[in-house]
């Protein structure tokens, strides 16, 4: 039994302070979920199996408990050897309306199903204060801030009041058998008004002096300093003779195929299939791997007891290795391990080493999130993440700007002036114009969401101006949105936290479209005109959540979604049938926990090897499918133990922290990129090996 457990569970009595904590009574909990849960001197054990993984915490009517409060904590351990995954449920009485869950789709039972739900990651062997901001009811906001040792945190779901809680439940995760079934140890649940004070400093350090996980081993992790000094330099050695393949064009082209050229990256159809192509007029598909740039760093703010050891950041050189995020500082070991062996001359070394090893990998695109000035010296093909899509002060709902607001053309001028540097570069494949929206998140209305509060804008004003020709008089649309008001003016002031009636809803959406397509094309007008020589490679959507994004996307050149499919690509065959465009996947991975990291990103899998199959498969099936022209793997790096600024600490990369390759990706990758271009033409038949599907470790 450990001491810290005991001195935790020492229950404060209930009060309606807003300063102390109002802690829930594990006793009670335990009562209520004996399935699962077991109390041993005073800490709740919790064993989750598969039929019941869930611990309700709280339940009742107490408006003002969870109005007085601003934080939901709950005090958690575990000794697995991955990454827990803590499901923190909110339910409400509902009146009504329709729950939406994250796929996009309309959720079963609204008695069984949460109003919202916070998804948050613990690492393992790390006591861990798990702290919930209950601001984040109201659904504005996705991802969570850090705090101390958490992980990643996304909130999804429809907006609520802290006082409409009725019930609370956290689900724990992953689970599968054989190879899942974690325990986990409770010491306290609690409201507070405050942000609780973190626990004491570690005594066992978490991270060492390279940037691995202390707490295991495994096949090739570094043993000291002399042996990253030979792996670097073996690395930069051999990266001097590395090229492209001699049936690839210098831009990574089949010559084997070929159309008319113009200069740049265009689209083409061929009868058969869509195929991306290359300055040269060589058919192209693009393969390639996101963030590939030189840094992989992660917060320490708050958690610098972590460490085993930090370089002084007044020091020339490590100096640069260190960077802020908001209020958060953060440490980057991949670059302090490069400036240890290579001194000053680091970077110039670094870039020297990964463009022999895209070459040598067989990869032909740079993808999204790498460094732009590398990519453009690099001399390989490579897609652009546009930054600041244009936005207002007022937002209707999210991150969806008033698009009818003089504000909102303007700033979008000003956004498409940055392609004034690229607009003559033939190594660019195109732009995208942002990446995953979060009013996108979900079948989300977005002229309904725009009437939750009085918030004036030019969009609402527009959509009474709008409504108001739907309708011959004031008195028709009364009868049909079941109001009572004087005037279409009246409507402005109106706040909706349920749809008044069916029509209502048909016209909330009808108008959402119009908000969509102003959102696009107000933007895509002023890129074209600075920038007509690339491609438009769209939003870069996380799923389609709605017929919504459709819309959103008739003016671009390539549909993009993020696919993480399992084991292949998620359905894309009837995205290019309704948007009649080729289809580009932004991010795709595969990960697992046999090595440095307790997380495996967003789809997962057994082992090293398995990575290497699920890798093969993925590629290969979806080069066979004729609306796919690209797939562009995420990421070049594995994220850092203690979490990169939002938390994320996957094993998902080609490198981890100390450049070194994982091999069963990389010889895997090689053989699949050595005949893409016989699988894209019907001339290969793809890999079909499916590797066993394990649960998603990844907040």
């Amino acid at each position: 039994m450990k001491p810290f457990l005991l001195i935790l569970t020492i229950l404060i009595a209930f009060s309606c302070s807003v300063k102390n904590p109002e802690n829930f009574d594990l006793k009670g909990i335990q009562e209520k979920n004996p399935e699962i849960s077991v109390l041993q001197n005073d800490v709740l054990k919790i064993s989750p199996y598969n039929e019941n993984q869930s611990l309700t915490v709280w339940e009742g009517n107490d408006p003002e408990l969870w109005k007085n409060a601003n934080y939901l904590v709950c005090e958690i351990w575990h000794e697995n050897d991955f990454s827990g995954i803590l499901n923190i449920e909110f339910y409400r009485d509902e009146k009504g309306n329709e729950i939406v869950t994250q796929s996009g789709s309309v959720a079963g039972d609204k008695s069984q199903t949460p109003r919202m739900a916070a998804k948050i990651g613990v690492l393992p062997k790390l006591k861990t204060k798990v702290i919930f901001p209950l601001e984040h009811l109201n659904a504005q906001e996705i991802f969570m801030p850090r705090f101390p040792r958490q992980l990643k945190g996304t909130v999804l779901g429809n907006r609520m009041k802290h006082e409409e809680t009725s019930k609370v439940v956290i689900r724990f995760g992953p689970w599968k058998e054989p190879h899942f079934t974690p325990d986990f140890e409770i010491a306290a649940v609690y409201l507070t008004k405050e942000v609780p004070e973190p626990f004491p400093p570690v005594e066992t350090k978490v991270v060492d002096k390279l940037g691995q996980w202390t707490v295991k081993d495994w096949p090739g992790k570094l043993k000291d300093e002399n042996e990253l000094k030979s792996l670097l330099e073996n690395q930069l050695a051999s990266a001097q003779t590395s090229k492209f393949p001699e049936s690839w064009s210098k831009y990574g082209g089949w010559k084997e195929k070929k159309f008319e050229a113009s200069g740049f990256f265009r689209t083409h159809h061929d009868g058969n299939r869509w195929w991306l192509v290359d300055p040269e007029g060589y058919a192209f598909v693009s393969v390639g791997v996101d963030c590939i740039g030189s840094n992989a760093s992660g917060v320490i703010t708050g958690q610098e007891d972590l460490f085993e050891w930090l370089p002084d950041s007044t020091d020339n050189l490590y100096r640069k290795g260190y960077s802020g995020r908001g209020k958060y500082v953060q440490a980057d070991f991949y670059q302090f391990n490069f400036m240890r062996v290579f001194g000053e001359s680091w970077r110039e070394k670094w870039e020297t080493i990964t463009s022999g090893q895209i070459r040598e990998f067989g990869i032909n695109s740079i993808g999204n999130w790498s460094n732009i000035e590398y990519a453009r010296k690099a001399q390989i093909p490579y897609v652009l993440p546009l930054s600041r899509f244009p936005s207002t002060d007022v937002k209707l709902f999210r991150d969806f700007p008033d698009v009818f607001a003089a504000e909102y053309a303007e700033n979008a001028k000003k956004f498409a002036q940055q392609l004034n540097e690229f607009k003559t570069d033939p190594y660019l494949i195109g732009y995208f114009l942002r990446n995953e929206p979060t009013w996108a998140f979900g079948a989300n209305d977005i002229a309904f969401e725009m009437f939750a509060t009085d918030q004036v804008s030019e969009s609402k004003l527009t959509f009474v101006r709008w409504i108001s020709t739907q309708y011959p008089n004031i008195q028709n649309f009364n009868e049909n949105w079941i109001l009572k008001i004087n005037s279409f003016e009246e409507l402005s002031k109106q706040i909706f936290e349920e749809y008044p009636s069916e029509k209502a809803k048909s016209d909330f959406w009808k108008f959402s479209e119009i908000l969509v397509a102003k959102y696009v094309n107000v933007p895509c007008d002023e890129v074209e005109k600075v920038d007509p020589n690339h491609l438009n490679l769209g939003m870069r959507y996380a799923w389609m959540s709605s017929d919504l994004l459709y819309k959103a996307g008739e003016r671009f050149d390539v549909f993009s979604i993020n696919g993480y499919g399992n084991p292949g690509p998620p359905e894309t065959a009837e995205i290019a049938r309704i948007s009649g465009k080729p289809v580009m996947i932004g991010e795709f991975h595969h990960g697992a926990t046999d090595r440095g990291l307790p997380a495996s990103g967003i789809q997962g899998a057994l082992t090293q090897a398995d990575r290497g199959k699920a890798y093969r498969y993925y590629i290969e099936q979806g080069l066979a499918r004729p609306e796919l022209i690209g797939m562009h793997y995420f990421q070049w790096l594995d994220q850092p133990i203690f979490g990169r600024f939002d938390g994320e600490n996957y094993n998902i990369g080609f490198m981890d922290i100390c450049n070194q390759p994982y091999k069963e990706l990389v010889e895997a990758a090689k053989l699949t990129h050595a005949k893409m271009y016989e699988v894209a033409a019907g001339k290969e038949k793809p890999f079909d090996e499916v590797i066993e599907k394990i649960p998603s470790i990844h907040y």
